[in-house]
Parts: structure tokens; sequence; C-alpha cells
């Protein structure tokens, strides 16, 4: 299964002109002053990996660092990056940062023109698609510049590595939950300490519906390969009801049977027929950014699903006292209430860079330094990096929502997914078929014959 940069990159730069109307905020934010509550200062704050380098016997070096993210992402990355400058004057970092709609696409394809920044955010579903390519980044496992004994080694060896080479460090740890809008439950008189079953959920957001038909009990947008109706409903669905994955470890079959995959179309379906789910088509206007939806905004939506590392943006929309997080929605009598846990993001570093040291330098620093952890904050979620994280928690950043859906998927943590479930392809597929049926031109059952057809001839495509 493997899927090569160069041959997606054709297809991604044809496309390349819609990207370039992408653009995000050059507003910055000051710099806020570290906490002095964090035990040990940068300057104290030398490993014995990182101190085999020394950044300012570089002379002049100008780094490009992208990554992927909100508003708030963005100012808390650029001032750990102010900070990093101010420590070695002699480096400048420049951000190339954008929301997560385009930023595989633009990566990919400056892969392949041998543009690629310096350092880069990654996402580990597109591990696939590195094979064969996993040279092109630092091995950080390999790297003398780097302290990996912080991290955790289930989050490097189950989502940083491929083929044997650990292409990124963890950024950090997100449990999935659900954000929920108080004011909407309050309104509706719902508890917001439901843990809600999707057979739940759509027999009170008709009813919710039915009386405002403005309120929609939840929101969930078409999406990508990591959120939206495929992943966050249909295969959800399937693996709190079965137990198992629609897909095998290996990527090789689909395994969920007719029945099965039937039942979550289904499910899927009556989300939007009955008036509990936001019409696709306008929740979709907001993929990645559903915190900027005005019916968000306006109390109008009850809940979605997000990870962690959303928190703060959901949080920080809503007036004080507005906002709480849940648990994910589960198959009534399914086979298992477990709850994702991953470390989904990576922060790697080009193998290609001709400041490749000065690079992974900055990387180890951002990733494991006390004053960048405070600088960053949870913007990311909770860092993966034992350092980083003790700094944080001393600080008291990790707000009580994020500690209670971390306690949620620690407790009862899900297998990881598949990569398979992951691949661009074959989520495209599936997420024609999703729209199909959400739209009502196609049933449930139908739904269910094809993906079978359809999926699994793009599997064995893929093995071949």
């Amino acid at each position: 299964m493997k899927k090569r940069v160069l041959s997606i990159a054709l297809t991604a730069a044809m496309s390349i002109s819609l990207l370039s109307g992408c653009t995000t905020s050059s507003n910055k934010a000051p710099a806020p002053e570290p906490s002095s509550s964090a035990n040990t200062s940068s300057a104290e704050f030398q490993t014995e990996a990182a101190a085999k380098f020394d950044p300012a016997s570089a002379g002049k070096v100008t780094l490009r660092f992208a990554w992927w993210g909100s508003d708030a992402r963005h100012e808390a990355t650029l001032a750990a990056i102010d900070h990093y400058m101010e420590l070695y004057p002699n480096v400048t970092i420049e951000g190339e940062y954008q929301g997560y709609d385009g930023y595989q696409q633009k990566l990919m394809t400056q892969f392949a023109g041998g543009t690629e920044p310096d350092l880069m955010q990654l996402d580990y579903v597109w591990n696939p698609e590195w094979e064969g390519q996993e040279t092109m980044f630092v091995d950080m496992a390999d790297s003398d510049l780097v302290d990996i004994s912080g991290f955790q080694k289930q989050a490097l060896s189950d989502y940083m590595t491929v083929n044997g080479r650990v292409i990124g460090l963890p950024m950090n740890t997100s449990g999935f939950g659900s954000m929920i809008n108080k004011d909407f439950f309050v309104k509706h008189g719902l508890d917001v300490n439901t843990v809600w079953t999707w057979e739940d959920m759509i027999e009170a957001g008709k009813k919710v519906h039915d009386e405002n038909p403005d309120d929609y009990l939840f929101a969930i947008e078409s999406g990508t390969t990591t959120g939206g109706i495929s992943p966050f409903v249909l295969s959800a669905y399937i693996y709190s009801k079965t137990g198992h994955y629609w897909a095998t470890d290996d990527g090789a079959k689909v395994q969920a049977t007719e029945e099965e995959l039937a039942q979550a179309f289904d499910i899927l379906q009556q989300l939007f027929t009955s008036g509990t789910a936001q019409p696709l088509g306008e929740a979709s206007l907001f993929t990645g950014q559903m915190e900027q939806n005005p019916k968000w905004l306006n109390g109008q939506i009850g809940f979605t699903v997000d990870w962690t590392a959303t928190v703060d943006k959901y949080k920080g929309s809503l007036s004080e006292g507005s906002f709480a997080v849940g648990q994910p929605p589960f198959a009534k009598d399914g086979d298992n209430q477990n709850i994702q846990l991953t470390s989904a993001m990576g922060l790697g570093v080009s193998a290609r860079s001709k400041n490749a040291d000065s690079a992974t330098h900055f990387a180890n620093w951002l990733m494991t330094d006390p004053e960048a952890a405070l600088l960053l904050g949870t913007k990311r979620s909770v860092p993966n990096n034992s350092t980083a994280l003790k700094a944080l928690e001393e600080d008291g950043q990790v707000s009580t929502e994020i500690s209670q859906m971390l306690k949620w998927a620690t407790a009862a943590p899900a297998a990881r997914t598949p990569m398979i479930q992951t691949n661009s392809e074959v989520a495209d597929i599936i997420k024609d078929i999703c729209e199909h049926v959400v739209y009502g031109k196609m049933t449930p059952q139908e739904a269910a014959q094809k993906f079978l057809t359809d999926v699994q001839a793009k599997l064995d495509s893929l093995q071949s």
C-alpha cells in the first residue's frame, strides 16, 4: 500500500492555482512572557543532545517552518518562534501557516519540486504516502541533536515511524470527544453530562428541530481524511457497534459486513433527515472551523465532535461558562465504548535542508524546552513530551476540559485506526458514498453494496 509523493504532487500541482487563493492572517499577537512557574529556563535547559550543536556557530541562518491550525495556534507558534530568535539572533525563522484544507497538497507539491520548508508540521495519516520517501526526513531517533527520551514510545512507533525511520517528533496527545454549547443545552432542557448514543441523539435531535427549525442538536461537516461524516460517524459507529473497524489492520480487506455497513449508513442518513444535524451543505462551509459557524456562535447548535487539540478554539468562541466537553456518541447496544487517543501531529525536518542541523535543534527546543511549552500552551492539545507537559501542568495551562477528555480516553483507549482508512483515495470514495446517502441519492443498503464493491476494488488496487 504505497502512494508515492511525486505522483500525488502531479494531481496537487493541477490545483495549485486554487491554493493560491488561500490567505492567512499576518497579524501577530505580542509574545507573552514565559511564566516564572517553570522550574527551568531556556538558558538552563540545554540537554546533552542539544548541547552538541550551538546554533550561534552556524552564522546567519534562515529557516522556513510550515504548519496548519487556527489563529490561536498561529499566534502561539509565532510567539515561540520570536522567543527562539531572541535566544539566537543569528537565526531567522519564517512562518508559513494556514488552515488544514489544502495544506497537504501544498506540502506534497513542494517536496516534489524540492522547495519544501526546512521544518513542517505533519499529520500521521499521511504516513502511507511517505513510504519509500521517508529518507527525505531527518531520522529523529538517530539524531544527536534530539532528546528522544521524553516522548511516549508508543507515539513514536505508532504515529511517527515510517519503514523504521522516525520522521517527526510527536507534537501532541489528543483524545476524542464532544464540544458542547451549554447555552443550547440549557435552552432545550438537555443534560450536558449525557453520554449519547447515536440512536438517542436522533430521537432528541428530531424533537429539538421540530420545536425550533433553526436549531440543530449536532453539526458535522463533509470533512477530510481525518474528520467529518466518514471517520467521525460512519467508521466510529461501526467500531462502537461491532468492536472492529471497517478495514482489516493490514488494509487489504473490507471486514465490515453488508449488514453492519447498512446500519451505519442508516444512522448517518437519519442524522440529517430527522433534523438532528445541520444540513451538510451549510456545515461544510466551516470545515475545520466549526467554531466559526454562526449557528454555533448563536447557540443554535448543541454540539459537534472533535479532538482535545481544538478545545481552546471552541471554548474561546463562546462566552465564559458556555462551553463544556463530553464523551463522543456510541452505538446503542454496541460492543465497546472505547475512545480514540492519538498523537496525530508530528514536527519533521527536511533531510534536504541546507540548514538541517539548525532546523533539528529548533525542533528539539520547540518540543522539549519548558519555556517553549509555556508559549505554545495547548494549541496542539497536550504536549507529548513529558518535560513540556510538566511545565504546562505546573503553570495551570492544562484546562479542566482537556484533562477530562484525556481522562476518558486514557481509561478506555480505542485501537489505532487502520492506516488504510486515512488513505486519501479511499477516503474520497467513502466520502462520495456518504454524501449520496445524506442527500437521499442512495439508500443505506445501496450504499453498503457500493462500499463493499468500490472500496474493496480500491484496496486491491493499492495492494497491487
